[in-house]
């Protein structure tokens, strides 16, 4: 009996040492499966450049690396360009916000924001930007804007231009290189235009302002081109008052961009927000595009269409 006893607990035991094994089992593939997902969590680090096709890129006739083309948008790797040109780069980010240093200058973008902060200075960049094999690949014309280059691309390859050098920036860059007051108008009357707008239309609306300085049809700088009452007020914020309202920090940074030469009008010399009558608009000038609330316009090419009687106004609220 006793002998029967010692050998049901030594079965017992070994019962209980082989669930224990078991429970290792079972635990040991959801801590191998913890550990495998733990590096896949960051969305960022996966690559999203799937659907895009590999173009050559040449600088000044040397081939140095493959840009990626996506929906009809061209993106460079910095990494080859700055080593090429000897310019120390790093950057951290994801794809939802990015740091770049490119030597002094300080980069930085955010998704969705549709521009660079760098160092004092915007750089127009609706594209966002690529993430490679762990590498970063900026727009073309962001790029090209950072490093000074030049870009062409045809014959299925890019071709850009140098040398490279990294953009200069400060934070009273816009002060000392443009004409005394153009930032402060031409922010005055984004805001006012545009004030609720998305940064698209803020920007469109400072084009129309800098086509019209450049335009021998009308004054010859900023403020002038806003003040300009030549044949009626050209813009209502003037008669309103509304001119005067503060911008906020996107309209200040939408009219660096215009400055900078970001470009969504072509060369539009006018805009009407339609809901507030654009009769004039349309018998008068060619229509363009609408972007945001506004219509924006070229003059006609047809000398004899019909005009109006009316004022030549440049925009509504």
């Amino acid at each position: 009996m006793r002998k029967r006893l010692c050998c049901a607990a030594l079965v017992f035991t070994l019962l209980l040492s082989g669930c224990g094994a078991i429970g290792d089992v079972v635990r040991a593939p959801i801590r191998a499966a913890a550990s495998t997902e733990t590096p896949l969590a960051p969305l960022a680090r996966r690559t999203d450049d799937a659907d895009a096709d590999a173009l050559p890129v040449y600088l000044d006739g040397l081939l140095l690396a493959r840009g990626v083309k996506k929906e009809d948008a061209v993106y460079v790797a910095l990494r080859p360009l700055c080593a090429h040109a000897d310019v120390t780069m790093s950057w951290t980010g994801d794809r939802a916000r990015f740091t770049l240093e490119l030597g002094a200058l300080k980069v930085e973008g955010r998704a969705g924001q549709e521009y660079y902060a760098a160092s004092g200075r915007y750089v127009f960049a609706p594209e966002d930007w690529l993430l490679r094999g762990g590498e970063l690949y900026l727009p073309v014309n962001a790029l090209c804007r950072l490093l000074t280059l030049t870009a062409e691309e045809r014959d299925g390859a890019l071709y850009l231009g140098g040398p490279v050098r990294v953009m200069e920036a400060g934070q009273d860059y816009y002060d000392l290189n443009f004409p005394q007051g153009d930032l402060y108008w031409l922010a005055h009357i984004i805001r006012s235009e545009a004030g609720i707008e998305p940064l698209e239309s803020k920007i469109g609306v400072g084009n129309v302002v800098m086509n019209r300085v450049k335009s021998p049809d009308f004054p010859d700088n900023v403020f002038d081109v806003i003040f300009d009452h030549e044949h009626g007020m050209q813009f209502e914020p003037i008669s309103k008052g509304t001119i005067h309202e503060e911008p906020k920090a996107e309209d200040t940074i939408a009219a660096c961009l215009v400055l900078e030469g970001a470009d969504v009008a072509g060369e539009c010399l006018y805009f009407v927000n339609p809901d507030f009558g654009s009769f004039w608009f349309d018998n008068n000038l060619q229509f363009v595009k609408k972007i945001g609330r506004h219509n924006y316009y070229i003059e006609r090419v047809n000398e004899n269409a019909a005009t109006d009687a009316g004022t030549d106004p440049a925009a509504g609220t």
